[in-house]
C-alpha cells in the first residue's frame, strides 16, 4: 500500500503519520530479511573457494557446473568487471583467483560496514 493512500484514508494527521511509520518499518525488516551482507556473502564465498580446492586436490579439468553458476553470479553482484574477468574459463585455477578477488573486495565492505556502524566519540570535557 502506498503511503499516499494511506495518508488519505485517515482524518487525523497522527494516525496518517502512525501508519507511514508502521509502513515504513514493515519494509525495513523486509529489506534486513532479503539483503545478503558482506560478511554472509564472504561466507559464501569461503564455501565456493572449498569446492574450488577440492576440484584442484581431485585434478578437475574445470569447475563442476553448479559451483560454476554459483561464482558467476557472486562475482557478478560484487563486481560485474569480475564476471568479465572471469569470462568462460572454468580452470580452477582461475576461477580460484577471481575468488581471492571477490573475497578482498567482500572484506573491505564488510570493514566499511562496520565502521559506518560507529558513532563518533565525543569527549565529555575539552582536551587542554
Amino acid at each position: 500500500m502506498a503511503p499516499m493512500s494511506m495518508a488519505g484514508a485517515s482524518r487525523n494527521p497522527y494516525e496518517a503519520t502512525a501508519l507511514q511509520i508502521s509502513a515504513a518499518r514493515a519494509q525495513e525488516v523486509f529489506r534486513s530479511r532479503h539483503r545478503r551482507t558482506p560478511r554472509q556473502r564472504l561466507l559464501a564465498s569461503d564455501q565456493l573457494l572449498e569446492e574450488v580446492e577440492l576440484c584442484r586436490l581431485r585434478r578437475a579439468p574445470w569447475v563442476a557446473g553448479s559451483s560454476w553458476d554459483r561464482v558467476c553470479a557472486l562475482a557478478s553482484s560484487v563486481d560485474p568487471r569480475l564476471r568479465l574477468a572471469l569470462g568462460g574459463d572454468r580452470h580452477p585455477d582461475h576461477v580460484g583467483e577471481i575468488l581471492f578477488q571477490v573475497q578482498a573486495r567482500l572484506m573491505r565492505a564488510a570493514l566499511d560496514e562496520r565502521r559506518r556502524g560507529l558513532a563518533p566519540v565525543i569527549p565529555l570535557f575539552p582536551l587542554a
